[in-house]
Formats: C-alpha cells, structure tokens, sequence
C-alpha cells in the first residue's frame, strides 16, 4: 500500500515516544483479548463437562496425584472422576494427536498445581470469573491508557501540520483580499488535517493490535480444528467473493436510482425558486403540472434507492444460507455422529472464526482512511511547498513617514481565480488628504486598498510611496506606515481591551481608554457588563455594526500610521451615529494620508480626490465636482450605487408634501 505524502506526515511522529508505546499497549490489549477468549472457553468447557470424566485404566498412572481424591467410581476398564473442575479437558487432551493439545493440556495441568481451586467445579467455577474480571479491568485500563497516548500523538500531529499552515499563511499574500477569503486554506486546516488524523488514529488500532488480535484467533481456530478451520475459512473467502459479484448489480441499480433522485430533487429547488417568474408571467398551471410531474418522479426513484440500498438479493440470500447450512452441518456432523470434537470446542472454533472479522474489516477500513488521508496529506504538502508571494529583498530599507504622494505605476494583478482586479492601472494619491475610491468592482477597490500594506504584490508595475519602491522597503516599516479597517476585519472573538489593543504590552487600559474616547466609543463600552473586560466578536458579547467599526478606528488610532485605510459601512446608520463617525474619521486623518471604499454619498462629497476605477483601471480621478460634471460613468454609479435613498441617508418619507 503506497501512501507516500501520508507516511511522510506519519513521520513528524517520529521524534515522539508516545506512538511506540501506543503501539505496545496495542498488542498488549489483543492479547488480554486472547486471554480473555480463553478463559471464556475454560468457562464453556467446564459447564460442558461438570467435572466428570471417564479415564482408561491404563493411563491413570499419569495422571497427578491430586486427581485420586476426585475418583468416584471404577470399572474393569476405565476410572470415573467427578468434581474435578477442568481436569476434564487436560484427560482428554493429553493422548491427543494433535501437538498443540497435548502442549495445552500440559500447561493447564502445570496450572492447576498453582491455582489449586481449579481442581474442584466450585473453585474452578469461581477462579475462571475472578480471572475473566480481572482481564476486563486490566483491558479496559489498558484500552484507556492507549487511547490517552494515541490520542494526544495524533493531536500532536495535527498541531504540528495546523501551525506549519499557519505560519505558511504569513507567506502567501493572495489570502490577503478580503472577499476572496480563506476558504480553501481553512478547508486544508480542517478536513484535509482531520483526515490524515482519522487514518493515524485508525493505524494505531490496526497495528500491531488488530494484527495480533487476528493471527491469535487464527491460532486458536487452527489448534482447535485444523481441517475444520481450513474448510469453514475457505467456504467464507468463496461465498464473500461471489457474492461480491452477485451484488455488483444490485450497487449499480442503488447507485442509478440515488442519481435519479438527485436529479429529480434539483428540479424540484429549481421550480421553488420560478415562483416569480411563474406569478409574473401567470403561469400557475403549467408549474403546478410540471412541479407534481417531478415530485412524482422524486418519489419513484427515492422508493427504488430506498429498495436497492443494502438489498439482499434471492440468489445472495440462497448463497449464504446453504454457505451457513454446508458450515452447521459440518460442524453437527462431527459432533453428533463422529465425536470428533464436543459442543464446546465447535463454540470456540465458531467464536474464533466470526472474531477474525473484526481484525478484517478494521483493516480494510484503515487502509480506506489511509488513500482519503495521503490525498489529504499530498495537498497539504503541496500548499506548504508553495512560494510565498511576499518577499523582503536582502538589504531592505526602512521606510519612513509618507510626506508627498502613494503612486501606482502600471500594477496589474490577478485574483487567484484569475479574474483581472488590476490592469495596467496608475495613479497618484496625493499625501495628507483624504482620497475616495469608487468603482463597480469591490474586489478591484479592496486590492488597490491592500497593495498599500503590502500584504499582497502585484504580479507587475510598481507601488512607489514618496519615490520608493515597497518592495526594497522591510515589510515591518511598510505596515507600520498604514493601517486599514476593513467590514471582513472589524472585531474578533476577545475582550474590547485586546481588540483594540491587539495584546500589545504597550496598550496599557489608560491609553485604550484614550482611543475608545477619540471614536466616540468608551461610552457605549462602559454599559457593557463587563466594560473593557467584555469579550465581543462572533462569540462574544453582541455590537452593531458601527460600534465595531469604531473599535476598528480606535485600533487604528492606537497604531499610529501615516496612511489611513477605511472601507465605510455597507448598512445605513441614523444621524447621530452618521456624526460620531464623521468626526472619529475627522479626527483620525489630522497629518495623515485617508484612503476611503466610501458607501455613503456624503463621504465621497467631503473628500479631496475621488479615483474612479473601471475594468481595473483608473478611469479618472479628480475632485467630487469635476467629476460629477465631466463623467458619465461616475454620474451613473452615483445614481444606482451612491443616492440617498439606496444607501438609508434620505428616507422617502422625508421628502414627501
């Protein structure tokens, strides 16, 4: 079994101890499991026997010692014993042909001179459920501990993978844009970690413990019946093959009916969504035929999946049962008439033989978890392997304070769909105003706003500030000249004190409390419950949306940039509200460059500069007024994206009479 990407993430276990001692415990379980199965058979041989036996005159001198105060009666051949606990089954098994019965009958006889309470039916009776007691605490303590030491292994690995994703993350800049998301990335931090975690912890209970478990009843079946064992293994392997092929329709017709339904199941979201059109176009007969068409058609095909899933079919039926009749048949038939074997030894053999299967099916499981975990563990590697977008040159500089302008020389950059955001694009944000970015396309507006920090990189042209290129600039200088709030970023799941001070030991409370103050916010906090100790975010301590942005804003003060980057709320807000965010922007951008993604109108009438985007590129910037009286364009987008009444500034009630 070729799994090389999973055995390569098997392989950060290396270094651990915990996975060989799992793996130790693991064989030490199967073989409590072993010890228990034999004791069960003692039990069901004692229960068999009673302790009474006949043995031939002849071999009585063999026999131990203790054995003469067990005889209740003789004949002119044989001595009678009863009350003899399981001597019994070593009797019977000390002239047996079979080596591995006469070895056994040996052992138990050597036992029985250590546990004398075996000697007896009561004492036997009573040792042989101590011991079964006693092997199933030790397995499950065992299994426990086991458990404990697997589990905190494959843990280990998924941390391991998760933080090497994590820091991967850092790496890459495309992630960076908000509305493309992290998706992917979270799908690997969580399914593709999961899977190769299911496959190790499925490793771990097949090896060696399942192996073990499997080749001690395969022991126990053979040493039992050799012959018997042989034959009923071989009928079992024939009958599961043919039957494989008798089934192969039955799967095919399940897996006709589970597409039908499907298909029939999506017609039938499709015509809840025409409602509509059908209402518009009033055409309510024809839908409700054509909907009651296709429910029926639903119906059918849900009736036969539900048929076919898991349907034995006659011949299936007819091959197990004379499979299971040729098997108890065999088996009476050497009990009833040949003696060749007692009811209990046919149990044992029965047991061992229907126990094999659960080795055999975990096997088949784990080698099923180990494919879906290489695949998992393959594209893992592969996004670990990848070339971060982002590099810092050697003998990067520093860069300092913005002081003229932020320019765009020819950036084009692709999203990682590949749909254009940027072509070709240039422009020249003027330093210590606030600039306004519209446009039709919100990706195209979001990545112009994150080339500024950096955190991603076009795939050409150049992002000058103040002459220099960012690229020849360190990553720490750039990112300390800009802060951005975005709507994707505005608060996390923490305390109001980390999220505007972002865990920094230089955020102490009094200067937290200042910028809380300057967004207008520290009075909202202060009805909190808990004040600036309340955990807000997703599953945290509920805000509105403009009582996260001014947290947002207080974050940004707080990082004390030279380029402000703000994406307005999307949602309207009342007056009041509308004025409290005025004058925290207005504040904010005193001796500082202001980048707006404006939604209101009355934002992008205060602004110095609007740059108008269009197809990725830049298809004017000048000031609101010339603007609104030289482009067509820009009057259209002010019209059905940015008028008073699309974004909530004016209310249609307020302009009537």
């Amino acid at each position: 079994m070729q799994a090389e990407a999973y055995l390569r993430a098997k392989k950060i276990l290396s270094a651990s101890r915990s996975p060989l001692f799992a793996r130790l415990l693991g064989a030490g379980e199967a073989l409590l499991v072993l010890l228990l199965l034999i004791t069960a058979a003692l039990f069901v041989s004692l229960l068999s026997s009673r302790g009474e036996v006949l043995i031939a005159r002849s071999a009585a001198d063999r026999l131990p010692s203790w054995t003469l105060s067990r005889q209740v009666g003789e004949s002119d051949q044989t001595y009678e014993y009863a009350d003899s606990g399981v001597f019994p089954l070593i009797a019977a098994n000390l002239d047996s042909p079979n080596p591995v019965h006469r070895i056994g009958a040996r052992l138990l006889a050597g036992l029985t001179r250590v546990l004398p309470p075996l000697r007896n039916n009561l004492g036997a009776l009573a040792t042989l459920l101590a011991s079964g007691l006693a092997l199933i605490l030790l397995l499950a303590m065992t299994a426990q501990v086991r458990r404990s030491l697997v589990a905190s292994a494959v843990a280990d690995l998924a941390t391991n993978l998760r933080h090497q994703i994590h820091r991967q993350m850092y790496r890459l800049g495309q992630s960076s844009l908000p509305t493309e998301g992290v998706g992917p990335v979270v799908n690997i931090w969580t399914r593709e970690v999961n899977d190769i975690r299911d496959a190790l912890t499925a490793d771990f209970r097949v090896r060696p413990g399942m192996i073990v478990l499997g080749a001690g009843l395969a022991a126990i079946a053979l040493s039992t019946s050799p012959v018997l064992t042989l034959f009923l293994a071989s009928l079992g392997l024939l009958v599961y093959l043919i039957a494989r092929i008798l089934n192969r329709d039955a799967r095919s017709a399940y897996d006709v009916a589970l597409r039908d339904a499907s298909i029939q199941l999506c017609l039938l979201h499709e015509d809840l969504g025409l409602l509509r059109t059908v209402r518009i176009y009033g055409v309510e007969d024809y839908d409700r035929g054509r909907f009651d068409d296709h429910l029926e058609s639903y119906r059918a095909a849900d009736v036969r999946r539900m048929l076919t899933h898991g349907r034995l079919s006659t011949t299936s039926a007819l091959l197990y049962g004379a499979a299971l009749a040729t098997a108890f048949g065999l088996l009476g038939y050497n009990v009833l008439v040949r003696g060749q074997i007692s009811l209990a030894t046919m149990l044992i053999l029965l047991t061992s033989l229907a126990g094999l299967a659960l080795p055999i099916l975990e096997w088949d499981r784990m080698r099923k978890a180990i494919r879906h975990a290489d695949r998992s563990a393959a594209e893992i590697f592969e996004f670990l392997a990848r070339s971060p977008e982002l590099h810092q040159n050697v003998g990067a500089e520093f860069l300092p304070p913005l002081r003229q302008a932020i320019v765009f020389e020819d950036v084009t950059l692709e999203s990682r769909s590949g749909r254009m955001l940027l072509d070709r694009l240039s422009a020249e944000i003027p330093a210590g105003g606030r600039t306004v970015v519209v446009g039709l396309d919100e990706d195209s507006k979001l990545a112009l706003a994150c080339l500024i920090p950096r955190l991603i990189d076009p795939q050409a042209g150049r992002v000058l500030i103040d002459g220099r290129d960012l690229r020849e600039m360190t990553l720490e200088s750039v990112r300390a000249q800009a802060a951005m709030v975005l709507q994707a970023d505005l608060v996390f799941t923490d305390s109001i004190l980390v999220n505007i001070g972002l865990g920094d030991p230089r955020n102490t409370l009094q200067r937290v409390i200042e910028a809380a103050k300057l967004a207008h916010a520290h009075y909202f906090i202060q009805d909190l419950p808990h004040g600036y100790d309340t955990v807000v975010g997703p599953l945290g301590h509920y805000l509105k949306p403009d009582e996260q942005l001014r947290l947002a804003l207080a974050r940004a003060y707080l990082h004390d940039p030279s380029i402000l980057i703000v994406e307005e709320l999307a949602t309207p807000v009342d007056d009041e509200v509308k004025l409290l965010l005025d004058d925290t922007l207005a504040r904010l951008a005193a001796n500082r460059t202001v980048i707006v993604i404006a939604h209101r109108l009355s934002t992008i009438r205060s602004a110095d500069n609007v740059i108008l985007l269009h197809n990725g590129r830049v298809e004017a910037m000048a000031t609101p007024s010339k603007l609104q009286a030289e482009s067509k364009l820009y009057r259209h987008i002010l019209y059905t994206e940015f008028n008073e009444y699309a974004t909530g500034e004016i209310e249609a009630g307020q302009v009537a009479g």
